[in-house]
């Protein structure tokens, strides 16, 4: 993602037009001096400073964690390294008095920190990021926290782990220098035993050193427009490069700097485990059984020659090997399924992406024994299962149709492909050729060429078509708990996506992986490149290799994880591209390396704007698409929680903050012009949904409106958003959830009856592995006295995983009007299984403002409580008018507030006269809570 949304368009278009895989004139260096005063955004009222937190006295807590690690919590301070006024060998003692120094938040940034301790404002609301000075990421800043040894620890060797800095570090304990971290996704593991305090407290310093190239953010504007997207610090590699700034999210100040995940300590004997390794391999099609093979590095860390015995279990199935380890020595140990045949596995449960099955999970435990007691442990959760990918591949003298395994074909001692020298096809997409000499047999022939030149991803040998979005980046100040993450991976399962892109690889952490497996999201996985010929490539090549390799041994295990990516938009620079594919295939071995996120067996990306005329997706819809976005305009609710009264109406500065963009103007048009000309900020709001609704329903349908015959995947630009926005989202960043939430929900359910809007034609798109036998599918026509003007039904019997054509809609001629056309679709004992709306305009007609002459349609509702946190609702329209786009709130019944995060099961619907409907809602919390609804013409 690189431009602002009509150059977007336009630049789509010149890369059709030119066929090149560098379309830019000159590489982004981003501002490279701060913008003119006079086009930064006002507000209507001024900046309220926050009142410092007094310092409170640290206690730290070594919370006990997995494979016997203890995290160190709460005893964290922090202050700049101007401040400190002292090197780390003084730091790091009792000698040094760090009273001054600010109560640090660890995991967190250096932003976290000064934001909770009262220092700036929160940067999420108003204009306050503009607020916080841009020199937070130009300095050096020093954590520091004290621990003691647990008794029962003393006579075992201490290991200090770090999960992750930004950007680099420099590690001190007891006036010791430990050696540093380098890069945003390196793991530190130091041995401290030699420097460890095992009687009296202990000191650990960090030295946070910032990216050399932070560059100079761009503020959005009505008159700065959207800005460059990124610059400079893309020179820095392995960081979180839209910190700089992107069209999505502000320049962050300290570019999310500082420990931003766990801090570690670990008491091991003389031998260690590292780099836990499993695979599984299916003898597909047959999925019935499997055969797991286990690889780990263990390490004598001791003078002396260890007799080791490592041994490992998944449930009550155990196995064992026994070594002898020289002085320092390391040796990768391997349990084959051929010499141990407990990992010949029958009936496995397999690993499924949402809606074609359990994402089910194992757990291997692994423990390092010396003399029959433990030395050391690790623990792997893995999923069985397989992938598989359909291509196209260049044999050097035609393109052929192949399917690449990449279990099978790493019996080759090098990757396959040769992503360099690529070949073009008629399609305008590059496909890859084989490498000179490649074996073609590791490569199985595939007779369909239905979805030629593009990629299917296969997984367990079942084709899975792929739906989802992109998440720039998890959150824009890098808060990556799990209870702050989960439920966005809940809304994703519930919107019935089954992938998400981790674009430039900004949310590459633990539990964002731990989520995907949970919840049965593929992740397809970038590195830390931004689009070729226009942001610039890295300076230090190595480091970005280094830290490319410790993300791949670390989260390899994860069965979510279907492809890596070197950058978004373009290739990698051929000194990189080599080095990357290579580490994948020793690394890995399991999965496809994707060498471009737009042209290698895929379409190009984009638009990301608004159609005026919706059919024109089914027009653009093709092959595979990793970035396809409309604006998404958040409810009233979310702008009111975003800025203040003032800002909130009508459209102001702070909107375009954040991230109204220039370009909206369309959206904004289409709105006036559709629904008549909004007079607040409730009534733009309403008016909004409908379109987000009606145009991410449609970006989804029209892809699976050419399922298998042309397409086989689809990901929104954007289902995330990282902090407060206006655009390229389906819900906010505090877990509420718009139209275009919904309007995906709907369109992705695994059985879906849909109409072609540019034909007419009624089909029923199936992404499941269930088939299903004499349904009846229906279409009825409604006038807005909720009158049924039109109807026709017939039978269908749905294959599994497949489209199926039912008929096509032939609408009365004389009706002219507002009409709402449903779909239904039932299985052979009459159970809905799925029901689809459209307003249309038919005849004459050429906008909805006949919704505003409607009167208010009222609703009532009955509660059944089913179960603790989660209700279901029945919710009719009591009326003799039609109520449209209804969507349902809890409400905290004590303080009046939404409750978020809320999940359900169907919004944005409409109701006819005397009609009801049951709605299921999941939350958690005690408090009493009410169910509110709003809509274009609701009351309740």
């Amino acid at each position: 993602m690189i431009q602002p949304i009509s150059a977007r368009y336009w630049l789509g278009l010149v890369f059709l037009i030119f066929l090149s895989t560098s379309i830019y004139a000159q590489p982004n260096y981003g501002l490279l001096k701060p913008q003119d005063a006079a086009t930064l955004p006002k507000s209507k009222v001024g900046y309220v400073q926050p009142i410092r937190k007094a310092k409170v006295v640290p206690n730290t807590i070594l919370q006990p964690a997995v494979d016997g690690k203890l995290i160190i919590r709460n005893g964290w301070e922090m202050i700049s390294a101007k401040q400190a006024k002292a090197n780390g060998d003084l730091i790091s003692t009792n000698n040094y008095n760090s009273k001054s120094w600010y109560n640090a938040t660890v995991p967190g940034t250096v932003l976290t920190t000064l934001v909770q301790q009262g220092v700036y404002a929160d940067p999420y609301f108003g204009l306050n990021n503009l607020h916080i000075p841009d020199t937070l990421c130009r300095q050096g800043w020093w954590y520091r926290t004290t621990f003691n040894v647990p008794s029962d620890k003393r006579n075992q060797n201490a290991f200090l782990n770090f999960d992750g800095i930004n950007y680099k570090a420099e590690i001190w304990l007891n006036g010791k220098r430990l050696g540093g971290i380098n890069g945003a996704f390196q793991q530190g593991v130091f041995n401290i035993s030699p420097y460890l305090n095992k009687e009296v407290k202990n000191v650990l310093a960090v030295h946070i050193i910032p990216p050399p190239n932070p560059g100079i953010p761009h503020e959005e504007s009505p008159s700065a427009g959207t800005g460059p997207n990124g610059g400079q610090l893309c020179l820095d590699g392995p960081t979180f490069i839209s910190s700089e700034g992107w069209d999505w999210v502000p320049g962050i100040r300290d570019r999310n700097i500082g420990i931003w995940q766990n801090v570690s300590l670990q008491f091991v004997g003389s031998v260690t485990i590292s780099n836990p390794h499993v695979v599984t391999k299916l003898p597909l099609p047959d999925t019935s059984s499997a055969r797991i093979t286990i690889s780990a590095e263990v390490n004598n860390i001791t003078n002396k020659t260890q007799v080791a015995r490592l041994k490992g279990a998944i449930g009550n199935l155990h196995f064992a090997q026994t070594i002898t380890l020289q002085p320092h020595e390391m040796r990768v140990v391997t349990f084959n399924p051929d010499q141990y045949n407990v990992l010949q596995i029958n009936h496995p449960r397999l690993w499924w992406p949402n809606g074609y099955g359990n994402p089910e999970l194992y757990t291997l435990k692994l423990v390092a024994e010396t003399n029959n007691t433990k030395s050391d442990e690790r623990s792997v959760r893995f999923g069985i299962r397989e992938l598989s990918y359909e291509l196209s591949v260049d044999y050097g003298s035609k393109i052929h149709r192949a399917e690449f395994n990449p279990i099978k074909a790493s019996v080759s001692k090098e990757s396959l492909f040769d992503n360099i020298n690529r070949t073009r096809t008629d399609h305008d997409v590059t496909v890859a050729k084989l490498r000179p000499g490649a074996d073609t047999s590791l490569l199985e022939a595939n007779k369909d060429t239905d979805m030629a030149p593009y990629i299917v991803i296969k997984v367990n040998g079942k084709r899975i078509y792929c739906k989802g979005g992109n998440w720039g980046m998890d959150d824009a100040m890098k808060q990556v708990s799990r209870q702050h993450l989960e439920p966005y991976f809940r809304l994703h399962r519930d919107a019935h996506f089954n992938m998400i892109r981790n674009w430039t690889g900004e949310s590459t952490e633990e539990v964002f992986y731990q989520l995907c497996d949970e919840y049965g999201m593929l992740v397809w996985n970038d590195f830390w490149l931004s689009t070729e010929g226009y942001n610039l490539n890295v300076k230090d090549n190595d480091l970005f290799v280094q830290n490319a390799k410790a993300v791949i041994e670390r989260f390899r295990n994860h069965p979510s994880i279907a492809i890596w990516c070197p950058r978004n938009e373009g290739y990698a620079p051929p000194e990189l591209e080599e080095q990357l594919a290579k580490l994948i295939w020793q690394e890995d071995g399991t999965r496809y390396y994707q060498p471009n996120s737009r042209t290698m067996n895929l379409r190009t990306s984009g638009p990301w704007h608004y159609f005026k005329n919706s059919e024109n997706y089914t027009k653009i819809a093709s092959g595979f698409s990793t970035e396809l976005g409309t604006p998404s305009i958040p409810t009233a609710a979310s702008i009111r929680k975003m800025m203040p009264v003032a800002d909130q109406w009508p459209i102001s500065d702070t909107w375009y903050y954040h991230d109204f963009h220039t370009g909206q103007k369309d959206y904004v048009a289409a709105i006036d012009s559709l629904y008549g000309k909004a007079t607040s900020l409730d009534d733009f709001c309403k008016k909004a949904q409908m379109l987000n609704y009606d145009s991410h329903r449609q970006m989804f349908e029209a892809w699976q409106s050419k399922l298998w015959n042309n397409t086989s995947g689809v990901l929104l630009w954007m289902t995330h958003p990282a902090w407060p926005s206006m655009v390229w989202q389906t819900y906010s960043w505090d877990y509420e959830t718009f139209g275009s939430y919904f309007a995906s929900m709907k369109a992705c359910e695994p059985v879906h009856i849909q109409m072609d809007l540019a034909s007419n034609q009624v089909m029923v798109v199936n992404t499941s592995l269930q088939a299903l036998s004499n349904c009846k599918a229906e279409l009825n026509v409604y006038d807005l006295d909720g009158k049924s003007v039109y109807n026709y039904s017939s039978s269908a019997n749905i294959d599994p995983n497949k489209l199926t054509a039912l008929f096509e809609a032939k609408l009365p001629a004389d009706l002219s009007g507002n009409y709402l056309v449903r779909l239904k679709l039932s299985d052979e004992k009459g159970r809905l299984i799925s029901e689809n709306d459209y307003w249309k305009n038919l005849g004459s007609a050429k906008s909805f403002n006949a919704f505003n002459k409607l009167k208010k349609a009222q609703l009532k509702y009955t509660q059944n409580v089913s179960a603790k946190g989660k209700s279901t609702y029945t919710i009719t329209n009591t009326s003799n008018v039609p109520a449209i786009a209804i969507k349902l709130n809890l409400v905290n019944a004590l303080i009046k507030a939404i409750v978020l995060p809320a999940y359900f099961s169907d919004g944005y619907f409409n109701l006819l006269p005397g009609e009801s409907k049951q709605v299921v809602v999941s939350y958690s919390g005690e408090n009493k809570v009410y169910l509110a609804a709003e809509g274009y013409n609701v009351k309740m």
